[in-house]
């Protein structure tokens, strides 16, 4: 095994801690909260002397590497206006590849496209090509493994792991076809392709291994009804790591032999899905899996493992944080760590594992202090029906004891999507502003296995709305909170969700805020580029159904003269996923019903918003919209009518 054994100890001087544990009173300013970070991805070389990281500037996201002898940059890689590195790895002691996108024709949402863009760490030998990294071959360092679309059709491409040279020289050697059209890859550490999986029209996954040179089917998940996701190989290559479903239950790691067939469950909870795989500190292998609904657990898979040691000691040294090594030297005598929490966007460490000398190199946001940042705070309650529901309130750090108004954030998705621990801007722009804010998970939502996300089909403006209702009351009387001042703001399906809330409780929410909310399900189906392929036209009937008198039912737009609260929709001009369709529908709706609302319509932007000045309008626009309707209590503010 490469790599270290052990280590002295973890040693963290008082100076490097010092911005993390400085006390302040004011909040962070929207300004400061919506600043791009000073590094999005740090990654050390191989060798252990150089680190990459990625620099959001005004226009572009561009690419530095620093040498960490005297932190001078050595050379950039500059994508160009409205370019945007998404991400780079380490090819070789020293060479780096990284992955790029562009805004094209007007859109603030940049668009990739398998392209790649290599340079050594002194700026020579530049070569631009497309792929994706399947493999960057350490024992090989000359080549890496890319994976290709060697022909394109309308549905996708059929894929190929191809070795090329990282000085762009020689010609390209193919090792092996997909198993189907879109396949993805995975290889043990000296390259021999071991496992490939794709997913079919219907969002079916095939899982294969490589035999005897040819792809042989391990999970068919329309026979077996579970996904089994490849999260990787161990050290020797014999066995992968699988991220596998249960039929009930939450979702369990496996250890599975690929000579024998055999698997056994290495990592699991009772109650909750992993959170991520965390690898040993020479990033050969995963080691264990993260739980928790706080500072996550790790579960190692054997407790042997020479790198356990190692992992415990460096969770130790962050109590109440989240740190993993993100990547390391060749040799594993240097790691880079990286720290977060619910309040630390990221702070960076070069960890030496011989000595324990830990050396801060940078805060992706050292202008937010923690200690004005606002924890978030998990609980778990029980539906009416029995089902599980869990989430996070978070409570303003300056209210100063007076009860805050609430804001309650459904998210996204919504199916197998969660809400996590982790830091999250928008929370913490609406703590900084005086306010609560509950996010839940639902049915419906990740994080506790499929049963779990599939009890929420055909749930939209049901049980899953009665979800959010019922967390809502429960954080209405919680100490600290103002359950007379409440409003909703969601984005896609929290967008739907918000305004379902009005209509199903009229009276709970002083106003509702629908940023791309699908408000008229029927047009579902007809509008949007989720139904434009076989698989998106099949997931929509398995989430939906199609009896559309229902869907009209549970459909905001169907009931607009209903809704008493204040509303503010919001919604991109080129949205494809939710398109504006949505946005005329419930439109009209509302004036038909002479019900008054306020827009917000970004002429550029998609589903989510990218560019700085529509971001900052966006925000502002909802902080401006809260205070009107959240700032008075409730005997001084009468509702609107409609």
């Amino acid at each position: 095994m490469a790599g270290p054994t052990r280590i002295t100890g973890i040693i963290l001087t008082t100076a490097l801690l010092a911005a993390a544990a400085s006390a302040a009173a004011a909040p962070p300013t929207l300004d400061a909260l919506l600043r791009k970070p000073q590094y999005g991805l740090m990654l050390l070389s191989p060798a252990g002397d150089h680190i990459a990281s990625t620099v959001p500037l005004d226009d572009r996201t561009a690419l530095a590497v620093i040498r960490l002898s005297d932190m001078a940059i050595t050379t950039q890689i500059n994508p160009g206006e409205e370019g945007f590195i998404d991400d780079a790895i380490w090819v070789g002691e020293r060479r780096l590849l990284a992955e790029w996108s562009k805004r094209v024709s007007g859109h603030a949402q940049p668009f990739g496209g398998y392209s790649l863009y290599a340079t050594d760490v002194d700026g020579s030998n530049r070569r631009h090509f497309y792929g994706a990294i399947v493999n960057p071959l350490q024992a090989e360092p000359e080549h890496v493994l890319i994976a290709v679309c060697v022909r394109s059709f309308s549905d996708g491409c059929d894929t190929r792991i191809e070795r090329v040279r990282i000085d762009g020289k020689g010609k390209d050697e193919k090792i092996v076809d997909g198993p189907e059209r879109n396949a993805r890859f995975m290889t043990d550490r000296n390259g021999t392709p071991q496992l490939s999986w794709v997913y079919d029209d219907d969002d079916i996954q095939h899982l294969y291994r490589y035999r005897d040179g040819d792809w042989e089917l391990l999970n068919d998940e329309a026979e077996s009804g579970v996904e089994w996701i490849p999260m990787g190989l161990n050290y020797a290559g014999d066995a992968a790591l699988l991220w596998s479903e249960r039929k009930q239950g939450p979702d369990v790691i496996e250890r599975f032999d690929l000579a024998g067939g055999d698997s056994r469950i290495v990592a699991s909870d009772p109650l909750l899905d992993p959170i991520s795989v965390v690898h040993s500190f020479d990033a050969s292998e995963p080691i264990g899996a993260a739980f928790g609904t706080a500072a996550p657990e790790v579960r190692y898979f054997d407790e042997a493992h020479p790198h356990v040691k190692l992992s415990k000691e460096l969770a130790a040294a962050f109590p109440g944080e989240f740190a993993r090594v993100t990547s390391s030297s060749r040799d594993g005598s240097k790691v880079l760590v990286t720290v977060t929490s619910d309040v630390e966007p990221g702070r960076y460490y070069l960890l030496d594992t011989r000595s324990g000398d830990t050396r801060l190199l940078g805060r992706s946001r050292p202008w937010l202090d923690p200690a004005t940042l606002s924890p978030a705070t998990p609980f778990e309650i029980q539906a009416s029906d029995g089902t599980p529901l869990s989430g996070y309130l978070t409570l303003p750090k300056q209210a100063g004891g007076r009860a805050a108004p609430l804001v309650v954030m459904p998210h996204g998705g919504p199916y197998g999507i969660r809400d996590s621990w982790f830091y999250d801007d928008e929370t913490q722009i609406l703590a900084a502003h005086g306010y609560a804010v509950l996010r839940v998970n639902f049915r419906g939502s990740g994080g506790r296995g499929r049963a779990y996300v599939e009890s929420g089909h055909r749930e939209w403006g049901a049980k899953m709305q009665d979800d959010l209702t019922e967390a809502t009351r429960w954080a209405a009387a919680q100490a600290g909170v103002d359950g007379d001042r409440i409003c909703a703001w969601g984005a896609s399906y929290g967008g739907y969700a918000a305004l379902m809330g009005a209509v199903r409780e009229p009276a709970l929410y002083r106003c509702v805020i629908g940023m791309a909310g699908p408000y008229d399900l029927p047009t579902m189906f007809k509008w949007g580029d989720t139904q434009r392929s076989d698989y998106g036209e099949a997931y929509l009937e398995r989430v939906l159904g199609t009896d559309m008198k229902v869907l009209m039912e549970r459909s905001p737009t169907g009931h607009a003269g209903e809704i008493l609260a204040a509303i503010l929709l919001v919604q991109g001009g080129r949205d494809r996923r939710v398109t504006p369709q949505h946005l005329r529908e419930m439109r009209a709706a509302l004036d038909k019903a002479h019900v008054h609302y306020e827009t917000y319509l970004p002429h550029n932007e998609a589903h989510g918003f990218f560019a700085d000045q529509s971001r900052k309008e966006y925000y502002t626009r909802v902080l401006d919209f809260l205070d009107r309707h959240l700032s008075a209590p409730a005997s001084a503010q009468a509702r609107q009518s409609p």
